[in-house]
């Protein structure tokens, strides 16, 4: 049989090498030296006489080979790692890195607790985390970069499963002092007029997120905004409405985190009905999965669904 001829410690160093993408990643992640994992990885080659990593800007790019070593091994060390504990009657000790992306207000204020309280329940297990767009994490995902990531934009390639775990409410709201100004407070019918009077910050210039609170709120009226800034992040867009710059659309969570700090808003009610952004958590089903892995997505998904 070729397994004969093969170190399985060969194996278990391509693995860690394929899912970080990474010889140094793999070298902290197997306590080993640079060198040494790459020389595993070269003896392991010559021995399948294939390539299983292109050299890109010093980066391993995994080859065609390398995508079918990896779907069928991966499973099969885990087995194996499960087996072994079995025999020795002890527990298992999760261990290894995460790589995982998300967006930065909701990652910081949601999903960063949820992380650390899993660390802290198995000490073995380290992240890799990058915050981004979900278009970036798109790309990401498909390259291997990323085991999962935490979106809220379901426009991505069709091969990535997507898992909901919470409804974020956005409200679209100022300071209570910019509404004292200039008598903006005696307008309550919240009317056309009242609107068109009043400055806007959105996440882009467009004013992306103000159209959409309206056209959910008053599907019949044409709301002319004059959006006068527009940045992508939460904290700053949060800022400028407590300064009494304008209105913005902020989600519920950091309004009520941001009034704990002292922080005073005024909220428009609209309909009545809250409009809702949903967050996903999106991974590439075909791919094979540590169980690290699966147990932290479990984890994350479970914590959300036991708050609704």
């Amino acid at each position: 049989m070729l397994i004969d001829n093969i170190n399985l410690n060969h194996i278990r160093i391509f693995e860690s090498v394929y899912r970080t993408r990474s010889m140094t990643k793999a070298a902290e992640e197997l306590h080993m030296t640079q060198s040494g994992v790459s020389q595993h990885i070269k003896v392991l080659e010559e021995m399948l006489d294939v390539q299983l990593f292109d050299r890109i800007k010093q980066r391993p790019i995994p080859t065609s080979v390398a995508n079918t070593l990896y779907e069928k091994c991966s499973d099969s060390l885990n087995n194996i790692e499960q087996a072994l504990l079995a025999i020795k009657g002890g527990d298992k000790v999760l261990s290894g890195n995460i790589s995982l992306a998300m967006p930065i207000e909701f990652g910081n204020s949601m999903i960063v607790p949820l992380l650390v309280d899993f660390g802290k329940m198995h000490p073995g297990i380290t992240y890799s985390i990058q915050y981004g767009l979900a278009s970036q994490m798109n790309d990401l995902l498909l390259r291997g970069e990323l085991d999962f990531a935490i979106v809220d934009d379901l426009a991505m390639d069709k091969i990535l499963k997507f898992v909901k775990v919470f409804d974020e409410e956005l409200c679209l709201c100022s300071s209570k002092a910019y509404m004292q100004a200039q008598d903006r407070g005696k307008l309550q019918t919240e009317s056309k007029k009242f609107f068109e009077s009043l400055d806007y910050i959105d996440y882009a210039e467009t004013g992306p997120m103000i159209s959409a609170w309206f056209k959910h709120h008053y599907k019949s009226i044409n709301i002319k905004c004059n959006v006068r800034s527009a940045m992508m992040d939460v904290q700053g867009v949060a800022r400028m409405i407590i300064e009494g710059f304008g209105v913005g659309i902020l989600p519920y969570y950091y309004i009520k985190k941001m009034e704990k700090e002292g922080n005073h808003f005024h909220i428009f009610k609209g309909n009545g009905k809250i409009l809702k952004n949903t967050i996903s958590l999106v991974y590439i089903q075909e791919k094979s999965r540590s169980e690290r892995i699966k147990l932290l997505i479990d984890y994350l998904v479970s914590s959300f669904s036991s708050v609704k």
